[in-house]
């Protein structure tokens, strides 16, 4: 009896005063000489991270930098499926998504997305989307868009929109539209539309295009800029301290035509439309697009070369009648805002032979079919001098 209660007081004195270091004590004099022991599992100032050779992780917290995470910055970093650091010093490959805390220098890559608080200099490549909260010097490429806060030094291609609310040195490439903020040096293309807030020395090339100044040119449907350097080119070009004209004219097929010249002197588009009234038949109208140059001759007088292409119908738009014309001209300035314009034409016709309701061309003047060819498919062609002639107001 009395050595069993020997034997339980020394038991509970053993309990109360553990003569051996516990399992927990192990483990903290180990976390101790770690290099990471100084890291709170809360993030610090990224002047204190530090730096590992790699690191391996699924998600964020779970992995060899444990719940130090964002306080690591990985020269080489593997996340299974996702990762969280205080930056990325070389490689960074993820299943899913990458999310640094500070700078990005190298290469990452991931499944879903990028996202990196400060500068990224290297290569960004995400399945959906890259973004960054400072200047990125490299290139990002996104499935569907490529988003930064700072600058653009190099090249953002995505296949919906690139943004950046700075300048832009290098390209801009997406399916939809790009968005430059500042300055942009270099090249815009676009599926939809380009937008730079302010200069663009180099190109835009989109369906709608939009600049301040324009040191280059302009490719699209619709191009604005407030002034052009180069040229614009497109179905309808704006210049705001360029060329716009409104013409009001006749030729020897129709005696009413209304067209918009917009663009610069120096190269400019026209979008046109013409009428000629039949009072027992269905009208004879057209509609076509040219472009021209009108160099100055003169104070007051200018010349104008244009080629133009219209297709010249009765009522709806049944077969093919296409009629170009090539135009050489005067025009002379009567005050400011108006001026009177006329001379020769050359004009060409490709039509469908086989179809019968073509409308005459000459009923209202004495003009006649120089030249007629047949060509196979039932295709024929004339060609014949004509004449332009009307006003114009600016």
């Amino acid at each position: 009896m009395k050595t069993l209660q020997k034997a339980l007081l020394a038991l509970t004195l053993v309990t109360q005063f553990p003569l051996s270091i516990s399992a927990q004590e192990k483990d903290q004099q180990a976390w101790e000489k770690s290099p990471l022991s100084k890291f709170e599992s809360r993030n610090l100032p990224l002047s204190q991270s530090d730096t590992v050779d790699f690191q391996i992780s699924w998600i964020p917290f779970i992995g060899t930098n444990g719940l130090h995470s964002g306080n690591v910055v990985n020269r080489v970093s593997f996340n299974v499926l996702g990762g969280y650091s205080a930056g990325t010093a070389s490689v960074e490959l993820s299943g899913l998504f990458a999310v640094n805390r500070g700078n990005m220098q190298g290469v990452q890559l991931s499944g879903w997305f990028n996202h990196v608080g400060q500068a990224v200099d290297g290569v960004q490549l995400a399945g959906l989307f890259n973004s960054n909260l400072d200047q990125v010097k490299g290139v990002q490429l996104a499935g569907l868009g490529n988003f930064t806060i700072g600058e653009v030094d190099g090249i953002q291609l995505a296949g919906v929109m690139n943004f950046s609310p700075k300048s832009v040195s290098g390209a801009q490439i997406s399916g939809v539209l790009n968005f430059a903020g500042g300055e942009v040096e270099g090249m815009q293309l676009a599926g939809v539309g380009n937008f730079a807030a302010k200069n663009i020395k180099g190109s835009q090339l989109s369906l709608v295009n939009f600049a301040r100044k324009v040191d280059g040119f302009q490719l699209g449907l619709i191009n604005y800029a407030d002034s052009v350097g180069g040229v614009p080119v497109g179905l309808i070009s704006i210049v705001k301290n360029g060329y716009l004209a409104v013409e009001v004219g006749a030729t020897e097929i129709l005696p009413l035509n209304l067209a918009i010249r917009s663009g610069k002197r120096e190269f400019y588009t026209m979008l046109f439309a013409g009428i000629r009234p039949e009072i027992r038949s269905q009208a004879i109208w057209s509609f076509g697009y040219g472009v021209g140059t009108s160099p100055r001759l003169g104070q007051k007088t200018f010349l104008n070369i244009e080629g133009s292409t219209e297709q010249l119908s009765k009522g709806e738009v049944e077969a093919l009648n296409l009629i170009s014309r090539l135009y050489v001209g005067g025009e002379w300035q009567l005050a400011k805002g108006m001026a009177i314009y006329a001379g020769p034409t050359l004009n060409f016709r490709v039509y469908e032979a086989g179809y019968a309701g073509h409308p005459e061309l000459f009923t209202y003047t004495q003009h006649k079919v120089r030249n007629e060819r047949s060509y196979p498919d039932d295709i024929r062609s004339q060609w014949w001098t004509g004449f332009k002639a009307g006003f114009r107001f600016f």
